[in-house]
């Protein structure tokens, strides 16, 4: 079997050229490489291979087995495709496609730092294109017979963004199928916790409104910048999913229109029947709100967003690519192994370089022992990952910070040199660089012997089950474990909906491990809301607010009102110092969350004559309807919707016609602002 500690490049592997490791984890390495073909044919692929120890294990080698037999049969535009799925010196790998791009976490990161966030426009078009990925997967069919894909671990770190704007969902690692020959236990908890749906938290079994709910966390987390369920443990981010009590976007961000507010807090509804009954019926509802309210759809452009972003990465990347090139051209000429040769007979080597760094915090490989976010899945957050350090003198020098995966290896002068050296050396023996540059020959590195292993008991009083590095070991409160030496595992006891994670390193022989798991939580803990919740936003936030004459605290402008029922109307009114005291009628017609918005406008100040004939600055408003509306102001025609306009600042009474159907609104425009109205014109 080849050593995974080989790490010369370029090298042959089966029908392969590694050209470059790029990340490397608990149980698998990730390649740049190219597929080789007849007439100087050539295909840039990632390929993960499985680490040699973990060929040793018959379960572990299932799984891979079927994440490539799952994803293999989805081809989709908004799906990294799989192309090969094989063997070779021992060592079973998956090619899969190569996206020049980066994972949402990082644009979302680089967004943040660059002071350069991602539109609402274009937060909706990503999720669209990778709810129709993920709808592909949920309905396909093979043979006749449904798949039943579930991806289960849907985050920004799964979801890929190209230089050029597109959107795939990758990493079917951990998904479920009906045709996966490694059942997954009743109970198993995979994926990222803050990302889980509620039943997902729960360990029930999953369908595809499961990965509908974890792309709501996704548009709710972009359209706010904030995250939804974290808390400061997993068992605490377990609890608020759980609990699934989600504010309105538009409560954090103002410019969230309230439609589409209504569309996310759907998609997260604690009961999946409540959810939209689907990935496409989900896209279909972003559609319509994209495509009625985005006035410039083009400037929503991920392309130049992306490029604009990255345009570091993107300009090395080119320099790299040009340099493999012409770094395969020398190879081609110097005389390359025959697609699918054994790479132990001939191996090309430029070089050595040390094995790549680890892939920290949620990127992790399974059974990482990081403390925060957890996946049983295979790399999913690879597009971030530290980069193959080249301290040796015979490679060039690479940017600081790459594009993980998907970004192509740095090869310079240097290397094209080596080339030749072996070259005129007949390029028959492997060879390596010494502290010096100068070149040795080099005896292939031999596998690691076994680990020693060693055994614990697991004492967890209460306990119902017991899971170790995300596997089931037993339903007992104490168990037996064993592992190798010096690793760290994870263990998580439960019992019920509580649960505690404690990390432990295997260095010590017939240790006890003690597990506590907290105490059952006050029976309100966890308790489902009764009725919607009805939010009251006041403006200015000094006001006093009564709700059918009942006294309400404000905090940050919000007041929450207790006990509200559906169909209940609440009469609200509030005051304030300076301003003109206002009194609205709100039906509660929302079951999860309602939000209701009172506006005072400020009372007018005596002015002198001079200050009388200075007009107010106007401000601007902006009118849309579904699906459309004919806008007057004041016996004003305004035009249809979408309406943009300039009026002097005041209060208005805008009517919006369609047909038989007209509806009144009220609108403050105020100096130098734009207010936004959105009205349902539709009818039952």
């Amino acid at each position: 079997m080849a050593s995974a500690n080989a790490n010369t490049f370029p090298q042959a592997f089966g029908r392969y050229i590694l050209t470059q490791k790029i990340a490397m984890g608990g149980m698998a390495e990730i390649f740049r490489a190219k597929s080789l073909g007849a007439e100087g044919f050539e295909k840039v692929v990632v390929i993960k291979r499985i680490l040699p120890h973990f060929s040793e294990d018959e379960g572990f080698v299932t799984m891979f087995k079927d994440e490539a037999r799952v994803a293999a049969h989805l081809s989709h535009a908004n799906v990294v495709q799989i192309f090969d799925f094989d063997e070779a010196e021992g060592l079973f790998y998956i090619a899969m496609e190569y996206v020049e791009g980066q994972d949402l976490k990082r644009v979302l990161d680089q967004g943040a730092k660059k002071a350069l966030p991602l539109s609402i426009a274009q937060a909706v078009h990503i999720i669209i294109e990778a709810a129709l990925g993920l709808h592909y997967a949920h309905t396909r069919v093979v043979d006749g017979a449904p798949l039943n894909i579930v991806h289960r671990d849907v985050s920004p770190h799964n979801i890929m963004v190209s230089f050029s704007g597109e959107v795939k969902i990758m990493d079917f690692g951990i998904a479920k199928a009906a045709s996966r020959s490694t059942k997954t236990r009743v109970g198993t908890v995979k994926g990222k916790c803050a990302y889980m749906s509620p039943e997902q938290a729960r360990g029930k079994p999953l369908d595809a409104r499961s990965d509908l709910f974890a792309l709501g966390v996704c548009l709710w987390e972009m359209l706010t910048g904030k995250r939804l369920f974290v808390g400061e443990s997993d068992f605490e981010t377990l609890n608020n999913v759980l609990k699934a009590e989600v504010p309105a976007p538009s409560e954090l961000n103002p410019d969230v229109p309230k439609e589409l507010d209504a569309i996310v807090l759907k998609a997260l509804s604690r009961e999946r029947e409540d959810r939209q009954a689907d990935c496409a019926a989900f896209a279909g509802e972003l559609r319509r709100w994209y495509y009625s309210s985005v006035a410039d759809p083009d400037a929503a452009s991920l392309k130049g967003y992306m490029h604009e972003l990255f345009a570091d990465d993107i300009a090395q990347l080119r320099t790299d690519v040009a340099a493999e090139v012409a770094m395969m051209e020398q190879l081609r000429r110097n005389g390359l192994p025959a697609p699918g040769s054994n790479s132990q007979q001939r191996r090309i080597v430029t070089g050595s370089q040390p094995a790549a760094r680890g892939i920290p915090d949620e990127r992790t490989i399974a059974l990482d022992s990081s403390p925060n976010e957890h996946t049983l899945a295979l790399p999913d957050g690879i597009a971030s990952a530290s980069q193959v350090p080249r301290g040796q003198t015979n490679i060039a020098p690479t940017a600081k910070s790459r594009t993980g995966w998907y970004v192509g290896v740095g090869v310079g002068a240097a290397v094209l040199a080596a080339i030749a050296v072996i070259a005129a050396g007949g390029g028959s023996k492997p060879v390596k660089g010494d502290a010096n540059g100068t070149t040795t020959g080099a005896v292939e590195g031999a596998i690691a012997p076994k680990a020693h292993k060693i055994g614990i008991r697991i004492h967890a009083p209460g306990a119902q089950q017991i899971l170790v590095d995300d596997n089931p070991i037993c339903t007992e409160p104490d168990c037996d474990f064993g592992g190798e030496q010096g690793k760290t595992v994870k263990i998580l006891a439960r019992s019920g909906e509580r649960m505690k994670i404690v990390y432990h390193k295997l260095d010590q022989d017939g240790a006890t491990v003690e597990v506590k798991i907290p105490e059952p939580a006050t029976p309100t803990a966890l308790a489902a809301p009764t009725g919607p919740v009805v939010i009251v936003h006041v403006e200015p936030a000094t006001a006093t607010v009564t709700v059918n004459d009942h006294a309400l605290a404000l905090s940050n402008s919000n007041a929450k009102v207790v006990d509200a029922k559906l169909g209940d109307t609440l009469h609200v009114e509030a005051k304030a110092e300076g301003y003109r005291s206002e009194r609205q009628d709100f039906v509660v017609k929302n079951p999860q969350i309602e939000t209701f918005v009172l506006s005072l406008e400020k009372e007018k100040e005596k002015r002198t004559d001079s200050a009388r004939t200075a007009p107010a600055e106007p401000g601007k408003i902006v009118v849309t309807a579904q699906p459309w509306a004919k806008v007057s102001a004041k016996g004003k025609d305004l035009g249809l919707t979408p309406v943009k306009t300039e009026l002097p600042a005041g209060k208005y009474a805008l009517t919006l016609t369609k047909g038989e159907t007209k509806k009144t609104v009220s609108v403050v425009v105020k100096p130098g602002q734009t207010a936004t109205v959105n009205v349902d014109m539709r009818t039952e």
